[in-house]
């Protein structure tokens, strides 16, 4: 197996250095630049897998270095690093291609983590850009064949358009005559520059008639649908065009997930920027000793901001959490752990707070249970955060009743509450990242707004799902369905 090669770009030897001795020591095989100019001069003689960028150098930023890469057609893997790490930086680094934003400091684990990642997605890019040539190749020998294998392609969910040397259609699957609404009689024989005269895809006429390079990719908007445009030529040995594949591909669940991932990244960074400006203050205020000398003046100002770096520590580990969450549990033994324990500890966990509100706890475990086929450390984040909210979102003096049942070849466990409730036009909400209800009845209520999202992808992530149903004001039931 061929080892991996990284290019760490940093103006502070200290980190270069330190980076160089994690990777190595892990059978890297690692080079390092100090300035910009030196990184391209690498990346233009050498191949390498992963590309580590500052982004502040001494003669140009990341950003810049980017922006080359992607022009000179230079494809290792990047992972922005830096110390000013911002939502306008994350922003114009994601624009530029970056494949991943990691902010000083970082803990040796964290880096080799994202280095894995970047390597096992540089792995999967390949293999894709591999079977891709061998599909385009392969389209242009099926449409001249007409084949049984005629069938494959004509299945295919990418549309696709076979036009030969001299212009006309040779070939158009099910997804390319319905986007162009006709049928493959109507199309096929027919010179392509009046088949695309008009409709929906006129603008790709001229590009197909008359290509600039033998590739060329582009993007469409059709309605509400976004398409990867591809036009390749082919050639024979001796030079001329043999033919040309237009595909479109429909991007626009990968464009959602784009506009998905900006936001979460703006949101988060205003989560974590409203404390640490409220806590600024109050040390401010504190240490220009602003109401005198007398040191229990400040006290309570200093518990305050004692609170606001607790709940960033919680935010932070939830957003952990969350990210782990994300990720593809290692193959091994499936774990089978059974729910009972696990509901009666997180319980325990809770009682101080459920004492002091006066909330009573009512379980129900059906005896006959069978253990759910999840990892029991996925199982006491999903218990613990749904227990929790159901304590956190109750009244005084309420209840909480969890039950968990058998449904079919589910486990069910509902946690059912008697607080405050969720609007109905709201209940698609609760489970996005950082969504918390705004109500003089949540003021004052501490949280991420992660826990749910964390419960949804924890529970999906093993296979199963979540519901949720509640009135407002009367109270809410959280149900996960967990695989037996």
């Amino acid at each position: 197996m061929t080892t991996a090669r990284i290019l760490v770009v940093d103006d502070e030897y200290g980190v270069r250095s330190g980076i160089r001795q994690i990777l190595e020591m892990e059978g890297y095989e690692v080079q390092d630049a100090e300035t910009g100019h030196e990184a391209l001069a690498l990346l233009e003689t050498h191949e390498f897998d992963v590309a580590l960028l500052d982004y502040r150098l001494p003669d140009i930023d990341g950003l810049t270095i980017l922006q080359t890469m992607k022009e000179r057609g230079l494809e290792p893997m990047t992972c922005m690093i830096t110390a000013y790490a911002n939502i306008d930086t994350a922003i114009a680094a994601t624009r530029q291609g970056v494949d991943f934003f990691l902010p000083k400091p970082f803990l040796p684990d964290d880096l080799l983590g994202v280095v894995e990642t970047l390597l096992r997605h540089k792995s999967a890019r390949t293999e894709a850009e591999r079977l891709r040539r061998e599909h385009e190749a392969g389209l242009l020998a099926l449409a001249e064949e007409r084949t049984q294998t005629h069938s494959l392609v004509s299945s295919l969910r990418d549309a696709v358009l076979v036009v030969n040397r001299d212009g006309d259609v040779v070939l158009a699957n099910q997804a390319m005559t319905a986007l162009l609404e006709t049928t493959e009689e109507q199309v096929l024989r027919r010179p392509v520059a009046r088949l695309l005269a008009e409709g929906p895809l006129a603008g790709l006429r001229e590009p197909l008639a008359a290509p600039l390079k033998d590739r060329t990719v582009g993007q469409l908007s059709l309605g509400d649908s976004t398409y990867m445009t591809s036009i390749v030529t082919f050639r024979g040995d001796d030079g001329p065009a043999l033919g040309r594949i237009l595909t479109l591909s429909d991007i626009s669940e990968v464009r959602r997930l784009a506009m998905e991932k900006e936001r979460f990244i703006r949101t988060m960074v205003h989560e974590l920027k409203s404390p640490l400006g409220a806590v600024r203050s109050l040390v401010e205020v504190a240490t220009d000793k602003s109401l005198g000398e007398d040191l229990e003046l400040y006290l309570p100002m200093l518990r305050r901001a004692e609170d606001r770096i607790d709940g960033l520590v919680t935010l932070i580990g939830d957003l952990l959490t969350l990210s782990r969450s994300e990720q593809a549990r290692a193959p091994g033994e499936p774990e089978l752990v059974e729910v009972g324990p696990k509901v009666r500890n997180v319980l325990d966990l809770q009682a101080e707070r459920m004492s002091a509100r006066s909330i009573n706890a009512d379980v129900a475990v059906d005896p006959a249970l069978p253990p759910v086929l999840v990892p029991a450390d996925d199982l006491d984040t999903i218990l613990t955060n749904l227990i929790g909210n159901a304590v956190k979102y109750n009244r005084e003096r309420g209840s909480v009743t969890i039950h968990a049942t058998r449904d079919g070849a589910w486990v069910r466990i509902d946690v059912e509450d008697t607080g405050i409730g969720i609007a109905e036009e709201h209940l698609h909400d609760v489970a996005t990242e950082f969504f918390r209800e705004k109500r003089p009845e949540t003021r004052g209520l501490e949280g991420s707004g992660l826990g749910l999202a964390i419960v949804k992808r924890l529970t999906e992530r093993a296979g199963g799902r979540l519901e949720v149903t509640s009135r407002l004001g009367e109270g809410s039931t959280f149900s996960v369905l967990l695989p037996a």
